[in-house]
């Protein structure tokens, strides 16, 4: 690859034109969830699928339908298709989603979708969560994070760690089972702090919307600091730069087109179909950054040998000064930018396991002090209020998130700053969530009197 043609004009317009050509996938998904989301409301009403208020648990004062989630799915898969149509000819720089993604959506979707109508046992349920990390694995999606984890620790992949007369075991092959099991928490995880978060109407969808937002800006920061060179990249390592933007759009364009029938007064709730979905697309977006190709000409290379040339300069990722792990160490702190974008669903479960183990109750107790819960007392009782408050707290992690990101590609530095950085501000998140929250998770109904742990609100209800 010749760097000296990486202008930053001509890095600028390989962005640009890639968001110009996912604009096909955005249009498609948002208008197939504007037109399946009303058809999913009926059928739901017809069939009993509905969310009943019973005074105790369920408080939104009327029968809202569950199967929002199928809308979602389908403006998102619809969205996937039209990405995978419009890339045309240029799929190196465009490819299609690759079907490990597609096969897990399916599979949690139906998950939910059984629990939304069944109320599947919550092994099943986690069963069908794994199903869809494993899907992940099949094309190692987010697996090479744990590269970049581990290799500064234990050395490069190629090193051999344990020889057993003809056997030995590598690295690479520790490293590869270190990434599957965490792509599998990181499903599980995100899967669960979505389903936890869907508390009041609009919410989920919402702040989802803006984390896509704040994915898409860095998925195309990206493209321009770490064009992939294609002549490096072997069997099995492709871009998934384009991928990724497809994946974005296609989750903004669902969550943008059933916040129309969600926001409170909500008409349609995502029920778990929904949020198992996107809490799964989120972590698999996330997840994709650990995907990048190897490159050979980063943009902070243009400031390694003369600050004063707009232009990149030709060297080699492995001599610009404090660029450690190669792809590997980039790929590790942009999945942890990305995590951070997702931060706020990931608070609020970090919050409520601390705030369980407190109360000595197991993690299934439901309980009233959720981040949207105290929001929502916070600002009287008002669910638009605290929905607007909560998405701006999600601007703001998106912020952050973005900005560490941006800086490491954009600026350059040591990896371990931005690793560290994101790891304090999430501690001290915590640390202020955990302020004015008591002993025992309590209840507080319509009439403002404490009530016992177990009568409490249901996520996705508001």
């Amino acid at each position: 690859m010749n760097c000296d043609l990486l202008t930053f004009d001509a890095r600028l317009q390989g962005a640009l034109a890639m968001l110009v050509s996912a604009w096909p996938a955005f249009l498609a998904s948002l208008v197939a969830t504007l037109v399946s989301v009303p058809i999913a409301r009926a059928v739901a009403l017809r069939t009993g699928v509905v969310d009943a208020p019973d005074g105790i648990r369920k408080l939104h004062g009327r029968t809202v339908a569950y199967l929002g989630g199928v809308g979602v799915f389908v403006g998102a898969f619809v969205g996937i298709i039209a990405g995978a149509i419009a890339s045309g000819a240029d799929v190196d720089s465009m490819p299609p989603v690759p079907f490990s993604i597609v096969l897990g959506m399916v599979a949690i979707t139906f998950t939910g979708l059984a629990d939304d109508i069944w109320k599947f046992d919550a092994r099943l349920k986690v069963a069908g969560q794994l199903v869809a990390a494993a899907a992940l694995a099949i094309d190692e999606i987010g697996v090479n994070v744990a590269t970049g984890l581990l290799a500064p620790v234990m050395g490069s992949p190629g090193e051999t760690i344990l020889a057993l007369g003809g056997v030995a075991i590598t690295n690479a092959t520790v490293f590869y089972w270190v990434g599957t099991a965490l792509v599998a928490v990181f499903v599980l995880g995100g899967c669960n702090a979505a389903n936890l978060l869907d508390g009041l109407d609009g919410l989920l969808s919402g702040i989802t919307a803006v984390m896509c937002i704040g994915l898409l800006l860095l998925s195309l920061v990206v493209v321009f600091a770490l064009p992939p060179d294609l002549s490096l990249a072997t069997e099995g390592m492709h871009p998934m730069a384009g991928a990724r933007i497809t994946l974005c759009v296609s989750l903004l364009g669902a969550c943008l087109g059933f916040l129309v029938f969600n926001f409170n007064p909500a008409s349609i709730f995502l029920g778990d179909a929904g949020s198992l979905l996107i809490g799964f697309m989120s972590v698999a977006i996330i997840m994709s950054f650990a995907n990048l190709a190897p490159f050979s000409c980063p943009y902070v290379a243009r400031a390694a040998v003369d600050p004063a040339q707009p232009g990149p300069a030709q060297m080699p990722l492995s001599q610009i000064p404090g660029q450690q792990a190669g792809y590997e160490g980039f790929s590790t702190v942009l999945v942890m930018s990305g995590l951070a974008m997702f931060g706020l669903p990931i608070l609020d479960t970090t919050l409520a396991m601390v705030r369980r183990k407190r109360a000595g109750v197991p993690f299934s107790v439901p309980d009233a002090n959720h981040l949207h819960h105290r929001v929502k007392r916070a600002l009287g009782g008002s669910v638009r209020r605290a929905v607007l408050s909560l998405y701006a707290m999600e601007l703001g992690l998106v912020v952050l998130g973005l900005g560490c990101g941006a800086t490491l590609l954009l600026v350059g530095g040591r990896l371990l700053w931005p690793f560290l950085f994101l790891v304090a501000a999430f501690l001290v998140l915590v640390a202020i969530g955990l302020r004015g929250v008591g002993g025992a998770p309590t209840k507080v109904p319509a009439s403002g009197a404490p009530a016992s742990p177990a009568a409490s609100q249901t996520p996705g209800t508001p």
